[in-house]
């Protein structure tokens, strides 16, 4: 019931949607009765042109006693107008009620396709907008390729799970119910013996269903490694085929293409098995009704074209009951595809606004890490540091890598929340500011230069609505970047490629830096900026870095020490710790880890 309900709260925003399916299925049945009773008077005037209708008997119910009128009153009308007029008007009501059957029936399953794509947009909508929320320790933990799945398959899952719900609550029960109570009106004692089979029915699928759920938990995690496997290989293809590993791949997705083969034919044997069981079960029922209804009839209690009339609404009931059936292997297999997916949205939001987090109007004194500590997991990386850094100031950050320099950018850019002590702006904790707020104030440029497939205007303009293309030309310009743009296929709206990859590695990292630029802000965090820039190109973008910097205050991460030398200051960082700190000049006449450090890069 937990299932049920759980997707069933997706289904509730969608109230008319589901009234109208509900009525367009009760028509559907009462067409369904009326179509096949036409089929009757049909028989009656190809076998029984002439021949009078029996009476019934005293014990006949309602319905045989009106069938005996109507059945009257057809044997008139053939005497008046002959059997071809009969049969002509017979057939033409056949197809209007087939014609008035089939259009309800489309109307209903049109309701349902509504309902569900709208399901699956909504909890898409919800997702996407969850992970942009998340915190990046979120990301640490998880796979993407496994995160992609999530959304896309079990996603695919939850739709089929949704029209589960529907047909087991507002078209299953609906048909059952209206041909059950067809049933009891021609004969009741008859339709009891029949139900007493049914029981076994649902005993035996639901033994089936409890097996389906947790092969369909497996089969989810199995094919979440698949999309990893393949996430990895097309991230990493170049490196895959220069080191030949392509036979180590291969084996590694084939053993799990294989194993994943093995859980989903498991699965799949177990749910098609309820159909041809199902279908076994009804065959026997209306084997034993045809010679318990012939003795009814013979006994003068029906009459032989009601008995006809009344197995194929009982065989009517087959198919519902089926999809009934059918409908809880869907409930059950959309339900841990609905867990997997609660495990993203239930995530905590670890950096979030807390509540009257106010706004930061603008910066104006400093920086302060005070005591901070962080670690990620069990590993301790940033052991109780205390730094400040003046409105205007450049401050760098140096030292071996895994210090935590990056780490610290990041605690600036509350990617991450301090463990235990405070990352402040101008005496505030940036946990007591709107997050959007203090990411306003900074601009970002990565060691790894991020691009989307978009334009390259759309890149540096990022964030920002509406075109703005005198000032993306200027920044463009002071990054040294417009020097390739206007060669481009395009120019400002040619489009980069999937990371960039239609972009060299320094024209990328160019066009992040523009994009900073762009943003103004007036705090800037440059980790590894010039990285991946030729010996050309990184002095243009230097100059350009360094134009970039005046008035402004930034947090600089550099592995080339020649780039920092005009820093205001320099803190060395070692094993989560401040070993020492100064300008190029202090620290070179310490004689410590900077400057040995600086040695190893061969200049003075």
């Amino acid at each position: 019931m937990k299932k049920y309900r759980e997707i069933f709260a997706l289904i509730k925003p969608y109230k008319a949607s589901l009234l109208s399916n509900f009525l367009f299925n009760l028509l559907n049945a009462v067409f369904s009765l009326f179509t096949f009773a036409s089929l009757i008077p049909f028989l009656q005037i190809i076998l029984k042109a002439g021949a009078s209708p029996e009476k019934p008997s005293e014990k006949s119910s309602f319905i045989n006693n009106l069938w005996y009128e109507l059945s009257l009153k057809l044997e008139a009308y053939i005497s008046v107008h002959g059997q071809l007029s009969a049969l002509l008007w017979m057939c033409l009501g056949i197809i209007v009620l087939a014609l008035l059957k089939n259009l309800v029936a489309y109307a209903g399953v049109m309701s349902i396709a509504m309902i569900r794509t709208a399901v699956s947009r909504d909890l898409r909508e919800r997702l996407y907008d969850k992970i942009l929320r998340l915190p990046m320790a979120y990301f640490s933990n998880e796979r993407k390729g496994d995160l992609i799945s999530r959304m896309t398959n079990d996603l695919m899952e939850i739709e089929f799970s949704v029209i589960g719900a529907i047909e087991a609550t507002f078209k299953s029960p609906v048909l059952i119910i209206t041909y059950l109570a067809t049933l009891f009106a021609l004969n009741w004692k008859l339709t009891i013996f029949a139900l007493i089979f049914l029981p076994v029915s649902g005993f035996l699928i639901s033994v089936i269903a409890k097996s389906l759920k947790n092969a369909a938990r497996r089969g989810k995690g199995s094919l979440s490694d698949l999309v990893s496997i393949i996430d990895e290989t097309l991230s990493g293809i170049k490196i895959v085929k220069v080191f030949n590993a392509e036979k180590q791949f291969k084996q590694k997705f084939d053993r799990n293409n294989d194993f994943f083969f093995r859980l989903m034919h498991r699965l799949y044997r177990r749910e098609y098995l309820s159909s041809p069981m199902s279908e076994v079960i009804a065959l026997s029922v209306i084997a034993v009704l045809l010679y318990f209804g012939g003795a009814v009839v013979i006994r003068g209690e029906l009459a032989g074209e009601l008995l006809i009339y009344y197995l194929l609404v009982f065989s009517q009931i087959i198919a519902p009951a089926r999809a009934l059936s059918d409908a809880i292997f869907k409930i059950n297999k959309g339900y841990v595809s609905l867990e997997r997916i609660n495990e993203i949205l239930d995530a905590e939001e670890s950096v979030s606004d807390k509540k009257g987090a106010q706004k930061l109007e603008e910066f104006k004194q400093e920086i302060e890490f005070k005591n901070v500590h962080f670690g990620y997991g069990d590993k301790s990386v940033i052991k109780g540091i205390n730094l400040k850094i003046k409105k205007g100031q450049t401050v760098a950050l140096v030292g071996p890598s895994g210090g935590g320099k990056s780490t610290m950018a990041s605690l600036l850019a509350r990617f991450y929340d301090p463990t235990d002590g405070e990352v402040l702006i101008d005496g505030v904790s940036l946990k007591d500011y709107q997050v959007e707020e203090v990411r306003k104030h900074m601009g970002f440029v990565s060691q790894d230069s991020i691009l989307f497939n978009e334009s390259v205007r759309s890149n540096i303009s990022l964030g920002t609505s509406g075109i703005q293309m005198d000032r993306i030309e200027s920044a463009a310009r002071i990054a040294n970047a417009e020097e390739f743009i206007v060669k481009l296929e395009g120019k400002y709206d040619f489009v980069v490629g999937e990371g960039g990859n239609k972009l060299s590695g320094g024209q990328k990292q160019r066009l992040a830096i523009a994009r900073a630029i762009f943003k103004n802000p007036p705090i800037l965090i440059l980790d590894e900026a010039t990285s991946a820039l030729d010996t050309q190109s990184e002095k243009l973008v230097q100059d350009a870095i360094y134009r970039l910097m005046e008035n402004r205050t930034s947090l600089v991460i550099a592995h080339r020490l020649s780039t920092i030398q005009k820093a205001d200051l320099i803190v060395v960082i070692q094993n989560g710790v401040i070993s020492e700190s100064g300008t190029h000049e202090e620290l070179m006449q310490k004689a410590g880890t900077y400057r040995a450090l600086v040695e190893m890069q061969n200049f003075n």
